[in-house]
């Protein structure tokens, strides 16, 4: 069962907007009122209401699914922006956990994005090498040598 994606109507912008400042704020704790009810709302749905509000905001959409939720291998491919078949390679190398409880694979969601975070950490780490080593050879933050016109 694919999410469905929840799109910021034109008009919400403002509102939106205005959501994201006072979420972002932080100070003082956070409540709902109904029919003279108020309840305050935990620190978790107030994280999710506030990522979820930036998303909009920026005019994006969202989609939410249970962490626990499990996902085909096509789904999960698309998630990590890779081949159907690079996702299976990855499965097979135990990269990524998975179950087979008939002839299809299936991916716990939690599964994938853990695997995405560490993906995305050994990337940073290299680029960091990377810069590191610029720094070092005296290649980073250099101006960019000036062409002169030596016709002149």
């Amino acid at each position: 069962m694919a999410a469905k994606a929840i799109m910021p109507g034109d008009s919400e912008r403002h509102s939106l907007t205005e959501l994201v400042g006072l979420l972002h704020d932080g100070s003082g704790a956070l409540a709902m009122t109904r029919g003279g009810a108020q309840v305050e709302v935990p620190s978790s749905v107030r994280d999710v209401l506030t990522r979820i509000a930036d998303v909009l905001a920026s005019g994006r959409g969202v989609a939410i699914v249970p962490v626990d939720r499990e996902l085909t291998t096509t789904e999960a491919a698309g998630l990590l922006g890779v081949s159907r078949p690079t996702l299976i390679k990855l499965l097979e190398a135990g990269e990524i956990g998975y179950s087979r409880p008939n002839s299809s694979r299936r991916i716990p969601l939690d599964q994938v994005l853990a695997y995405r975070d560490r993906r995305g950490q050994a990337r940073r780490a290299l680029l960091d090498e990377l810069t590191a080593d610029a720094v070092e050879m005296g290649m980073y933050g250099q101006p960019a040598p000036v062409e002169t016109d030596d016709a002149a």
